[in-house]
């Protein structure tokens, strides 16, 4: 019986986000840019399996809708590569929220992350990279921003 339960308060979760993630494409379409069903079972399964591998809990609304709001007018996200892109970011996102110790709200992660996803021309590596660490650590002490990213290049330059 429990397990019956546990089963259907999962999918009553999961088919609420897919009902969240469907209003994503009220915004992105504006600038081109749509999820697919298929799109977004597999981010639903990402930010499962995201939130799983940090141990976090997500309570009310996901942060997936925010970050896809506050990315999709973006110059350099395409459509080929928006639900990808959105998979990675996802993750990243989750991760960083723990590096962060959550120091710093959702709206200026995804406000960081997405600073440099277009100081770098659309690439999610330079979101992932070490550097959005060194930014989350700078603000969690609140130092600037452009400090924190001149001590993470003397640190290169030292190695």
């Amino acid at each position: 019986m429990t397990r019956e339960n546990g089963t259907g308060i999962n999918l009553m979760v999961r088919e609420q986000f897919l009902a969240e993630l469907r209003t994503v494409n009220e915004t992105s379409s504006r600038y081109g840019l749509t999820l697919s069903e298929k799109g977004m079972q597999e981010i639903s399964q990402a930010r499962t399996r995201a939130l799983f591998d940090q141990g976090r809990v997500e309570l009310g609304k996901s942060a997936v809708k925010s970050i896809a709001d506050g990315f999709c007018d973006s110059p350099y996200l395409m459509q080929e590569d928006y639900e990808a892109t959105l998979l990675e970011l996802v993750d990243a996102f989750y991760y960083f929220k723990n590096a962060c110790e959550d120091q710093i709200t959702d709206d200026e992660l995804i406000q960081v992350m997405r600073e440099r996803y277009d100081a770098y021309a659309g690439s999610v590596e330079a979101v992932a990279g070490t550097s959005l660490e060194t930014i989350c650590r700078a603000r969690r002490f609140g130092l600037a921003e452009d400090a924190a990213v001149e001590d993470e290049d003397d640190e290169r330059d030292d190695e």
